[in-house]
């Protein structure tokens, strides 16, 4: 590595340091079959193991115009009082039928494999009759000038006492009218927060809102715009200043899914739930919400070993990401196995309507696009920046909690907005500890290995050193993809048809040994489960679309996060945790302890690093002290 001396100066050897990542390949295990054994206190295990229902009876029926999309019936909507509740409460629902007479049912299942059938069914509420009348003559939705669509005035029209043994999941309700068989979906996650699990999931409840556009609005639609197409920015930036609302609500059903399904949960949610229950990880869920509003559990008395961030999770409130930092400086492990992840930043407010609840309403101006217009000017409230993370304004326009970018935390920076393809791995990563058990270090070197489809999408990020990159992040993956729509700035400009780098990472938070793992992509789960929306060919066994080596590389993962399967699926080899703990050695041979530079020289920094018990993965050089690190 060379570097530019800024000025002269003399450093004695201990301010001039390598910093090594290591990555070593243990013995293998003996058994590859699925083990079999009783559920314990493990209750993934025992609910996975409770007959299912099949995806015709839970999900909604195919459009027959587009076998990759799913029939949702406006003519009855509805959502849940809360987006999560913790088992033993009881969760309201509000049900709109669009002044029909007919009854309806609510029939609520819960998310997970169950042998593949996907679901379970739990309950069945059928309102009184009193309720049906309400249900059909629910009052408009209240809003504001911010684009706000609140629905909190609706009045509940049926209700279920989660059982105070019920198991932590994502919920469905689907709500069916008795004489058309018109359905929907409405969705919760049952929370169990007095119990300890391995494993903490966030749902990206708050990208489902962003995108949302029930009531006519969402954070990136307006009905009324119609922007036009150019090669700077794809369209729906360009509608940016156009009406887009500035706040969602809670308090409203989603209509993702039939305008937006890359945002959720049947794109890559799902099929990671399928893949933790089918294995039999001690899971539990809660929301984005609840890391807000919660995140003090994740360093409590029954924190999780590891916290998963999953699928398209765009928008992080302050109080979230100080809560993963927090648990990730005190030993929580990470796993990004999301993209785009930590890009805007929001604040909550309560509801317009009734109570004014809190944690209600998503608040994102989105000044990163107002470059040039003051942040007082748009928002009411500059002091709480809400452009993205990124952002260098949010530190300099009235607020003081911007300009901290995502890569801090994740790894990984967001770039790619469109430009999908599949995961490579040169073969001479194979011999990292993420690949143990796979077949990729059996490739020739110089090989690129491909993985599953589609797992670099629908949007990625790239490993840039902007300064805030972690120290010690190694690369596991390395692909790279033409012609994709780039972000250039801090989140306002896209160019299409440019060339960038995706890759897998890792680093070891310094003094807390927490690990941190960034997919960088929204459809890594695409790998381990076929069963989810957008499948590229709907035709093709979903068996046949997961890859076998991305499916042990997350075994692996877990095993290294102190997090053991309970249940593994045929095919899968059993992992242990790294033994290694002797750090790697370094030394810098030129220039000389003591050596004076001059201004404006550039300097060749030359040396030695070596691992014993494995290998040397990356090599990183400061040339402040350790103030900040920059690959070699």
């Amino acid at each position: 590595m060379t570097t530019n001396a800024r000025r002269s100066f003399s450093f004695a050897l201990s301010s001039l340091a390598a910093i090594l990542v290591v990555a070593t390949q243990p013995a293998r295990s003996r058994t590859a079959s699925a083990q079999a054994g009783t559920c314990g206190s493990n209750p993934v295990v025992c609910e996975n193991a409770l007959p299912g229902n099949p995806p015709s009876e839970w999900d909604l029926a195919n459009d027959p115009t587009n076998p990759n999309s799913r029939l949702s019936d406006p003519a009855i909507q509805g959502f849940a009082s809360s987006i999560s509740v913790n088992k033993g409460e009881t969760v309201g629902f509000k049900v709109n039928t669009a002044g029909a007479s007919s009854s309806f049912t609510i029939d609520v299942y819960r998310l997970g494999y169950y042998g593949g059938m996907g679901a379970r069914h739990v309950a069945q509420i059928i309102p009184t009759a009193d309720e049906v009348t309400l249900a059909n003559k629910q009052p408009a939705c209240i809003g504001d000038a911010t684009g706000l669509v609140d629905c909190g005035n609706w009045s509940v029209t049926g209700s279920w006492a989660v059982p105070a043994d019920a198991t932590s999941g994502i919920y469905i309700g689907k709500l069916t009218h008795a004489n058309t068989r018109g359905a929907s979906h409405l969705v919760f996650i049952v929370r169990d927060d007095a119990r300890a699990a391995d494993v903490l999931f966030q749902t990206s409840d708050t990208t489902w809102q962003a995108y949302n556009r029930y009531g006519g609005k969402s954070l990136y639609y307006d009905a009324a715009s119609s922007p036009t197409n150019n090669n700077i920015n794809p369209p729906e930036y360009q509608a940016q200043s156009a009406g887009r609302a500035y706040k969602v609500s809670y308090n409203r059903p989603f209509d993702t899914r039939d305008h937006d399904p890359q945002s959720f949960v049947f794109n890559a949610e799902y099929p990671m739930v399928r893949f933790l229950e089918a294995n039999g990880y001690d899971v539990k869920y809660w929301t984005g919400v609840d890391t807000d509003r919660f995140g003090a559990a994740l360093v409590g008395t029954a924190p999780p070993k590891a916290f998963l961030s999953v699928g398209h999770d765009e928008y992080w409130s302050a109080g979230q990401r100080s809560s993963v930092e927090t648990a990730r400086n005190a030993g929580v492990n990470l796993a990004f196995f999301s993209g785009n992840e930590m890009f805007w930043k929001t604040r909550w407010e309560p509801s317009i309507t009734g109570a004014r609840e809190a944690y209600k309403t998503l608040v994102s101006y989105k000044e990163t696009f107002h470059a040039t217009v003051p942040a007082s000017a748009l928002d009411p409230n500059p002091t709480v920046w809400t452009g993205t993370w990124r952002d260098p304004n949010g530190a300099s326009a009235g607020a003081s909690d911007g300009g901290h970018a995502e890569n801090a935390v994740t790894g990984t920076l967001f770039t790619v907005n469109s430009g999908t393809a599949a995961i490579q791995v040169p073969a001479e990563y194979g011999h990292f500890r993420l690949w143990r058990d796979t077949n990729i270090a059996s490739f020739a070197p110089g090989t690129l290995v491909t993985l599953a489809p589609d797992t670099v999408g629908y949007e990625w990020d790239e490993d840039i050193d902007n300064g805030q990159r972690p120290p010690g992040l190694v690369r596991l993956s390395l692909t790279t993809v033409q012609g994709t729509e780039m972000l250039v700035d801090s989140g306002a400009t896209f160019l299409r048809n440019t060339d960038a780098t995706h890759a897998l990472t890792m680093y070891r938070q310094p003094t807390s040994g927490a690990l941190v793992f960034g997919a960088g992509t929204v459809q890594w789960s695409w790998g381990l489960d076929g069963n989810h929306d957008r499948r590229p060919d709907p035709t093709v066994d979903p068996s046949l679309t997961i890859d076998a080596r991305m499916r042990q590389a997350t075994v692996n993962l877990f095993a290294d996060m102190g997090v053991a399967a309970g249940l593994l699926q045929p095919g899968l080899v059993a992992a242990t945790r790294s033994a290694d703990t002797t750090p790697p050695t370094s030394g810098i041979a030129s220039p000389l302890a003591g050596a004076s530079l001059d201004a404006g020289v550039r300097v060749s920094i030359a040396g030695t690093a070596g691992d014993t018990g494995g290998g040397v993965a990356a090599v990183e050089v400061s040339v402040d002290g350790g103030a900040t690190w920059h690959r070699a």
